[in-house]
């Protein structure tokens, strides 16, 4: 395999912070660049690259879409039910529910959502 040598200019503070997170992590700028490149050349697409803001914003979003899946759980059901198109206790969904009821099928949800959640909180 035949090797280049890449020059490029950054901030000379900018480079100092990068080489010690990279030393802890037990990599070099060399090695982040083959991976970089490997990850270009291998996917043909540019990695995902956020800022902080862009990284908040994309979990705000996040979270408020989970919010509103939280809000409108059993809405349909609420709302027939008010206008007398179906008992309370009826389930609307007969057999497709496989033996669980709505509230089953919701507090599985509310666990998937929670450990998305935590997950998340985790960074993972």
């Amino acid at each position: 395999m035949t090797t280049v040598q890449m020059n490029v200019r950054i901030d000379a503070q900018l480079k100092a912070t990068v080489d010690d997170v990279l030393r802890r992590n037990g990599a070099s700028a060399s090695d982040m660049i083959r991976s970089v490149w490997s990850y270009i050349a291998d996917r043909q697409q540019l990695p995902l690259l956020e800022t902080t803001a862009e990284e908040e914003a994309r979990q705000r979003q996040r979270l408020r879409k989970l919010a509103l899946i939280d809000e409108s759980a059993g809405y349909a059901q609420k709302e027939l039910a008010q206008v007398g198109a179906i008992d309370a206790s009826d389930d609307p969904f007969g057999d497709l529910l496989d033996d669980e009821s709505p509230s089953d099928i919701g507090d599985a949800m509310y666990g998937q959502r929670l450990d998305e959640y935590l997950a998340m909180e985790r960074g993972e």
